[in-house]
């Protein structure tokens, strides 16, 4: 029985269930939350990661993250590929991925996304709605990329970065690493690691620590 546990039960998390349930992959989706003791949550049964390494063996279960927060996002991810779990893939059936690109494991694609030819997108990306990686990007891990963000050919996106809605990035750009793009930016120019930019054309705004948590 292939059995996917979706780690996060927040709002990222129902969302990701929704999805996960319209492609008809899954024998079993099951919530994983370290916060609460096992049951049944929305008629779904939810449970600590300890209890779901005890029930479901990795031979034939995968896991995938539902969390917006890149630094966690990297922590679950390290801990569950410690384990040997693979990650499990969540495709909405109206995103287009094309057959030339390359996708990791743990990917999560809302609606209307579109990822373009030899684009490439590295493991535990989330794209929200109607976002797009055109041609040739290249998208690093743990990164979030929120809804109707627009990714132009031969762009770089850094690993735990986080882009917010409504970011266009011009071609050929280059964004580092724990980068934070604000809601609306206008992404004209490199960004260089550890900074967080805002505005029309971006521009730094502040400095970050590696480890900073976006949602304080």
């Amino acid at each position: 029985m292939s059995v996917l546990g979706i780690y996060g039960s927040g709002g990222a998390g129902r969302t990701f269930y929704d999805v996960a349930s319209l492609t008809n992959e899954w024998e079993e989706i099951v919530y994983i939350d370290d916060t609460v003791e096992e049951g049944l949550y929305r008629g779904v049964l939810r449970m600590p990661y300890a209890v779901f390494k005890q029930r479901y063996p990795k031979e034939n279960s995968k896991v995938i993250i539902a969390m917006g927060e890149p630094f966690y996002k990297k922590q679950i991810y390290e801990k569950v590929k410690t384990d040997g779990y693979s990650l499990g893939n969540i495709i909405h059936p109206s995103a287009y991925v094309s057959n030339r690109a390359v996708i990791g494991e743990g990917v999560f694609l809302h609606c209307g996304v579109c990822i373009g030819p030899d684009a490439v997108i590295s493991d535990n990306v989330t794209f929200e709605q109607y976002a797009t990686a055109a041609h040739d990007t290249k998208v690093g891990m743990h990164s979030q990329i929120s809804a109707y963000v627009m990714i132009a050919g031969y762009s770089e996106i850094g690993s735990e970065t986080y882009i917010g809605l409504h970011v266009p990035v011009k071609d050929k750009v280059k964004i580092g690493n724990h980068v934070v793009v604000s809601m609306g930016a206008v992404v004209m120019k490199d960004v260089p690691d550890l900074v967080t930019v805002f505005g029309n054309p971006a521009r730094i705004s502040a400095k970050r620590e590696e480890n900073e948590l976006i949602f304080k």
